[in-house]
Parts: C-alpha cells; sequence; structure tokens
C-alpha cells in the first residue's frame, strides 16, 4: 500500500473508523449486544470476555491491549461477598465500591460487564488472601479450614444457606437493571464454582455426594426463584475423585430451572480428550451437545499458571474452536491468552501471536465483537 498518496489525517481517521487497533477490521464482526443467529440462545450474552480476578486491573496490557480491543466484548469481574455486606446491623449494610470501581473503566469504554460471586473458599483464586465469607455467616452456620480454602462454612447449615440467598437477591437488585451488566455467575462451593471447599474436614459434619447434590439443587432453586432479569449461571466441577454422573445431575436441574450451565477449566486436554472419544473435563462435551439451545453454554479458560507446558502453544488456537463447534457461546479467557495474542511485551507473543488472533477473531466472527 502506497500510503504517501493518501493525506495523513484522512487515512487516520478513516483507520479510527474501520478498523480495531490490532488490524482486523471492525465491520468483521457483528456486535456483541446484538441478536444474533450463529448462538443456540440468541437473546442471552454471548462473546469473549477477559477473566479479571481480583486485583487483574493492575495487570500490564490490560488497559491498553484490551479494554479497547474489537474482539473483546467485555470482563468478567469478581463480587467477594465479605468485601460487599457489612453486616445485619449496618446502615448502610451494602457497599458495591469495590465492584464498581472495577466495573467503571470498562462501562466508560462501551464494554459489557459480568458478574462472578465467591461466598466462600476463594482465596485459592485470588491474591487477595482476606476471608470471603462475611465473619456474622460463621456466627450462624458451622465451620470448617483447611490450607487450600481457608476458613469455609458447612454449607448446607440452614445459617449460611439462608444467608446467602440473601445476599443473591441483594447482588440482584443492585445489577439486575444495569443494561451493562450480562449474566451472574453465585459461587455454591469454592470461589466462583461448585466444588465443595475442604471437603475432607466437611466429611466430618455429613458431607457427601447426597448431601452436596441436595444442598446445590436447594441453592439452584434459590437462583431460580429471584426472577432474574440477568441470566443466571453454574460453573460445573467434576468433583475429586472425578464423577461425571454427579456432574451431569446438577447440569440437568440446571437446566429445569433454566440456568445457564457452564465449567471453568478449558483447556488442551479437551481437545485431546474429545479426539480420543473420552470425556472433557466434568463431561461438559457431551453436556454441551445435550443441551445446547436450552439455555447459554459457557466455557473459561483453565488458568494459565495451572497449564502443562505443551499445553501453552495450542490451548487457544485448539481448544476456542472445538468450543465453538460444541455451541458455547459465552468464553472467559484469561488474561495471559489476551496477553499473548496482543501485548507485544508479552514473552509468548512472538511464537503464538498469530494463532492466536486468528482464534479470537474466527470466534469473534461467530459470538460477536464490540
Amino acid at each position: 500500500m502506497k500510503t504517501k498518496r493518501v493525506h495523513l489525517p484522512i487515512l487516520a481517521a478513516l483507520l479510527a473508523l474501520t478498523m480495531t487497533a490490532w488490524g482486523q477490521p471492525a465491520s468483521t464482526f457483528p456486535k456483541c449486544t446484538d441478536r444474533l443467529s450463529t448462538v443456540a440462545v440468541p437473546s442471552a450474552p454471548h462473546g469473549l470476555y477477559v477473566v479479571m480476578f481480583p486485583g487483574s486491573e493492575h495487570r500490564p496490557g490490560v488497559a491498553k491491549y484490551l479494554i479497547h480491543n474489537h474482539v473483546v466484548c467485555g470482563g468478567v469481574f469478581y463480587i467477594i461477598w465479605n468485601q460487599v455486606d457489612r453486616g445485619p446491623g449496618a446502615s448502610p449494610r451494602y457497599d458495591w465500591s469495590s465492584v464498581d470501581d472495577r466495573l467503571a473503566p470498562w462501562i466508560a469504554a462501551g464494554k459489557q460487564v459480568n458478574l462472578i460471586v465467591f461466598a466462600a473458599g476463594g482465596q485459592i483464586y485470588s491474591k487477595e488472601k482476606a476471608e470471603t465469607t462475611p465473619s456474622f455467616v460463621f456466627d450462624r452456620a458451622r465451620s470448617v479450614e483447611c490450607p487450600a480454602f481457608g476458613h469455609v462454612p458447612v454449607f448446607w447449615d440452614s445459617g449460611f444457606m439462608s444467608s446467602y440467598q440473601e445476599f443473591m437477591a441483594a447482588v440482584i437488585a443492585k445489577y439486575g437493571s444495569n443494561p451493562a451488566v450480562g449474566y451472574v455467575r453465585f459461587g455454591l462451593g469454592a470461589g466462583g464454582e461448585m466444588f465443595p471447599a475442604c471437603f475432607h474436614k466437611l466429611a466430618g459434619f455429613g458431607y457427601s455426594k447426597d448431601v452436596w447434590r441436595k444442598y446445590l439443587f436447594a441453592m439452584l432453586d434459590a437462583e431460580k426463584a429471584l426472577d432474574s432479569p440477568k441470566v443466571i449461571t453454574i460453573g460445573l466441577n467434576p468433583l475429586s475423585p472425578p464423577d461425571l454422573e454427579f456432574a451431569a445431575s446438577i447440569a440437568e436441574h440446571a437446566v429445569e430451572d433454566g440456568i445457564a450451565i457452564g465449567n471453568q477449566s478449558l483447556s488442551a486436554n479437551d481437545v485431546r480428550s474429545y479426539n480420543a472419544g473420552k470425556p472433557c473435563n466434568a463431561g461438559w462435551c457431551d453436556l454441551f451437545s445435550k443441551y445446547h439451545g436450552k439455555v447459554p453454554l459457557l466455557l473459561q479458560t483453565w488458568q494459565f499458571n495451572l497449564l502443562a507446558p505443551e499445553d501453552i502453544g495450542p490451548t487457544i488456537s485448539e481448544a476456542v474452536p472445538l468450543a465453538i463447534s460444541l455451541r458455547t457461546q459465552i468464553l472467559e479467557i484469561a488474561i495471559k491468552f489476551w496477553t499473548t495474542g496482543y501485548d507485544p511485551s508479552d514473552r509468548d507473543y512472538p511464537a503464538h501471536h498469530e494463532e492466536y488472533q486468528k482464534a479470537f477473531e474466527d470466534a469473534a466472527k461467530v459470538l460477536g465483537g464490540s
């Protein structure tokens, strides 16, 4: 292209209107907020999102390369229950500033934001080691401690369940009418998922798979009763040792309640398992084949620092196409994979940015961009 024949200010204006910051024409992508026939549930949220674990807003490259990236529909942000709920005697009871401050730059940039609530055991997912569950809840329910998840309640105690359900209602009351918010996931176990934190210790209080299933069913029914204007999702886990039938029973109940299902462990392992005719993590591949079109389907990438070395290259370029082929319409992508694709200062950028960008952009053509 002989740019010397074009007046530079005019060229710059045209580029700003028609191109993303990274060379992909903005018109290539349908909109994240449009009703799309290319996704299984067109009226529900869809797109590619940045996983913003607490503290991630300070990560290099986020503001420069992601917030204004046209492939990125928005971010996924975490509500730490103990940071918001000051207890039933406080006035005002809830302080949402820790959440709103994280959302503000993204909303100002015209992006969507999604919320994941950490009710217990969230320390393993965050550098913020402060208590996840409010102290007043431990006055109402029994509790245990373990190295991985810290201080957690006996989840099926009525004191925990009623307290958390009250907070769920507060979250929906606060954000249910916010047009920038797409969906909400309430963690029912460790962090934002359904894994039974400290289950070895909980065995002393009667933990079993049947007890855990009964608790999860009750909480899913409580979420349905919220009549939320926003999509509510659940993250499926395989338990330990893995039990695919258990995960399938939770998925079935969630779908019956109109709750979206997903998994937070998308990796190259899923590609290898699927190609070998074996189950994906928590059986999500088979469950997605069964339930697509009934509720939105969601996947989050396995976090980079837990990946095997052989997963670094193919995780995005192979796993994302698999997810799309199985009708996933919401993809929560770890920051590391985004920076590998778009941040030249990332150490893996030279080797993988072309394949990562292609995977993201191909997905955005189906799921939408911004």
